[in-house]
């Protein structure tokens, strides 16, 4: 869900206005098939978190608005660009989730989509090559401009369609987005310069047809319990052991004993990916926590987090809430606190198990 409310725990808090959350990363930023980490992560924080932070500010204002007295050009400025910001969040949405790996492995570069949406492509395209040319070609010849290249299920047409659009306001009416390929520049410029067609082959590359395949199905109507697909590998799969970057943010607002403790867990391997910390936290080595374990408060909630939210702060979590600590693992991680905005300190590994002095 985009909407998130806090479930009854020591993370209680007032009452915040609803806002759209920000989703993680599915993917292994590190592990793509020719697509840098640099360039995800940049698209992931300042184009799809930029579009998140722009549609709650408008909502905001549109909240705040006196309908009866605001101009009309006004009026028209917000909703045209709550249109457009919208349409970004949820475009992304599906482009980051459509891309990545299965579990903890990278994507093999040559899977293919599973039996039902093969079966259904065969039948409205001719073939899985034929519909991948299509598909390919529509994205290519947006080359130079901006927009997006979408297979949707048009449930009026009562078949798939790839469709062409301008931007991120532009699309089928009634249809829903399956597959959403982003030709902005931004998607592709840190890698692949003006080469946006290089940028094509590879996506196709690194595309989650499992992920894929389950969005069909809830397109057309089919119950699927496959939720796991939507979360970061090795994240907790219990929500009362997750805390979105949303909530976390209004957390940590708090002045008194209810205020979590932050604690930043990551790989030895991981440290050099890594430049800054949230204020307040310590960090610590995972595979050292029986030696720091006890340096925590029982009586105070614990956020974790790691990188992306994968099996890092996972794991971690699992075993504090063993332990018996009131431990929480933050969505996404600090890639996700990152694309909502939030404030961050230069990293500090004093406390981090092999480095100098400890």
């Amino acid at each position: 869900m985009d909407v998130q409310t806090l479930p009854s725990s020591s993370f209680q808090q007032a009452d915040t206005p609803a806002t759209v959350a920000i989703r993680p990363l599915l993917l292994k930023p590190q592990w793509m098939n020719g697509l840098s980490e640099r360039l995800l992560v940049s698209h992931y924080v300042n184009n799809y978190g930029g579009a998140v932070r722009r549609l709650n500010a408008i909502t905001a204002r549109l909240a705040a608005l006196d309908w009866a007295r605001t101009p009309v050009f006004e009026i028209n400025g917000l909703k045209r660009e709550e249109l457009i910001a919208a349409g970004s969040v949820i475009l992304h949405e599906i482009y980051f989730e459509s891309l990545g790996g299965q579990g903890d492995n990278p994507p093999s570069g040559n899977a293919e989509p599973p039996a039902g949406l093969a079966q259904a492509l065969e039948r409205d395209f001719g073939s899985v090559m034929a519909w991948r040319a299509e598909f390919t070609a529509m994205a290519k010849a947006l080359a130079g401009g901006s927009g997006w290249a979408i297979l949707a299920w048009s449930e009026r047409l009562r078949r798939l369609v790839n469709h062409w659009a301008a931007d991120h306001a532009h699309g089928l009416p009634g249809a829903t987005p399956i597959l959403a390929l982003d030709m902005y520049e931004h998607a592709y410029h840190l890698d692949f310069g003006a080469r946006a067609g290089a940028y094509v082959d590879q996506v196709m590359m690194n595309l989650n047809w499992e992920r894929i395949g389950a969005r069909y199905r809830l397109a057309i109507g089919e119950d699927t319990e496959e939720d796991e697909l939507f979360l970061p590998f090795g994240a907790p799969t219990q929500e009362e052991e997750r805390i979105s970057a949303e909530e976390l943010k209004v957390a940590l607002e708090r002045d008194d004993d209810r205020r979590p403790v932050l604690l930043d867990v990551c790989l030895p391997r991981d440290l050099p990916r890594r430049t800054d910390m949230l204020a307040g936290a310590s960090m610590h080595a995972p595979a050292a926590l029986p030696r720091w374990v006890e340096e925590l408060p029982r009586g105070r909630p614990i956020a974790v987090y790691c990188i992306c939210g994968f099996q890092v702060s996972g794991r971690t979590v699992a075993e504090l809430r063993r332990r018996g600590y009131d431990a929480r693992a933050l969505v996404g991680g600090i890639t996700a606190w990152h694309a909502i905005g939030g404030a961050t300190v230069p990293l500090d590994t004093a406390t981090y198990e092999g480095s100098p002095g400890h």
